[in-house]
């Protein structure tokens, strides 16, 4: 069955859009709840359904289904972005993002060159393409199984690391403990005496950690610098490989290329960004 572009961007593409806008908060939730791995877990299947969806269906609605996977697929890069956080100290916050970051960006570097020499130089089919991806995606699922399962949280495991804490005063802190390493708690944390129950609720929790970040300038505009951000990246992101059809010949297509190249760049600016973190660091004078 031939699916025409007007059906790509009229009734596949809208479909991960709404799916990813629907599925994002309750992936934040329930990363939260479970402490990250499920979430990982389901992450990995959702890419596997996609991956067979892609090789196997050929119809409209089948199309639509993969579009929804890939929507839970990106609502729950929320847990790959907060999962290392809660194994290392905030001292290594940076410095682990642009790693982390940098291992996705290389990923993506090698995908895409691949592909395009598949697809330039070997005349590898779009099926076998969608074989190999289904295999490394199979494979990232099997590794997300042997993660270390993280014994704290931002908001739902705190109570239980407070008591552990009364008990055992060498106990590790949690995650916005370590936060405000100064005693910065949100008054949710007031002693019990003071504070009744429903400010120690979870919910109640999430709302003054938001009140604290619209309270901070640098905070507030980094946010909404995120907002339109991500706003232009995904508009680009979810149609640019729809006008690749249009403007290139179908067997003069270069999009694997561009997508290399600047991912490639982007992973240099980023390696760099973080030796010249790690000079200043390193040039500081001792306090």
């Amino acid at each position: 069955v031939f699916i025409h572009s007007f059906d790509v961007t009229n009734e596949i593409t809208p479909v991960l859009t709404y799916s990813y806008m629907a599925v994002l908060v309750p992936a934040f939730l329930l990363t939260d709840l479970l402490r990250y791995k499920p979430v990982l877990i389901i992450q990995g299947i959702s890419q596997v359904v996609i991956w067979l969806i892609l090789f196997l269906g050929d119809t409209l609605l089948q199309m639509q289904f993969m579009e929804f996977f890939y929507g839970i697929t990106m609502a729950c890069r929320v847990a790959y972005s907060s999962y290392i956080f809660s194994l290392v100290s905030p001292v290594l916050y940076q410095r682990v993002a642009g790693y982390s970051r940098s291992s996705v960006l290389l990923g993506v570097f090698i995908s895409s060159v691949l592909g395009q020499l598949c697809m330039s130089l070997g005349n590898i089919t779009y099926s076998t393409l969608s074989v190999i991806s289904l295999g490394f995606v199979s494979f990232g699922l099997l590794l997300s199984l042997c993660l270390p399962w993280p014994k704290r949280s931002l908001f739902f495991n705190r109570t239980k690391n407070r008591e552990q804490r009364e008990l055992t005063p060498m106990a590790a802190k949690s995650e916005l403990d370590q936060i405000n390493p100064k005693g910065e708690a949100p008054s949710s944390a007031a002693s019990p005496n003071s504070a009744s129950s429903w400010k120690d609720s979870v919910f109640v929790q999430m709302l003054v950690e938001v009140r604290n970040v619209v309270k901070k300038p640098s905070l507030r505009l980094w946010s909404l610098w995120w907002v339109f951000n991500s706003t232009g990246y995904y508009l680009v992101l979810f149609y640019v490989h729809i006008l690749w059809s249009k403007v290139s010949d179908n067997e003069k297509v270069y999009n694997g290329g561009v997508e290399a190249a600047s991912t490639l760049l982007i992973n240099i600016f980023s390696h760099c960004r973080i030796i010249f973190h790690c000079n200043i660091k390193s040039c500081s004078p001792m306090e």
